[in-house]
């Protein structure tokens, strides 16, 4: 990942969650002897996280369980008309009036 942005100083870092990220990791603020140095640590572990991510994905695909996932939470068939659900407002008639099924129910109170 040649061109990611990341910093340890300054920005968002101050905020209590994210300094205790960058704690945990060793990478808060500037390294005391090379500038840059932690910043460069913290996107190494960025860039790490991402491939083992991409690797999962990869390995998840090639063994079918990607997709057996998908059959398994009704994913099984491709969305056609009389599968996929039209929106209350165009099942209503209410498409001529462009208003949305909440505003017809309000409308109608």
């Amino acid at each position: 990942m040649p061109s990611i942005e990341v910093g340890t100083l300054g920005g968002g870092t101050i905020l209590e969650p994210q300094s205790a990220m960058l704690d945990m990791l060793g990478v808060r603020g500037p390294h005391p002897t090379n500038p840059g140095e932690n910043a460069r640590r913290l996107a190494r572990v960025v860039a790490a996280s991402v491939l083992a991510g991409e690797l999962s994905l990869c390995s998840a695909l090639a063994a079918g369980h990607l997709v057996k996932a998908h059959m398994q939470h009704n994913r099984s068939q491709p969305p056609t008309r009389t599968s996929t659900p039209a929106p209350a407002a165009l099942a209503s008639g209410a498409s001529s009036t462009g208003l949305s099924a909440a505003a017809l129910e309000r409308v109608r109170r």
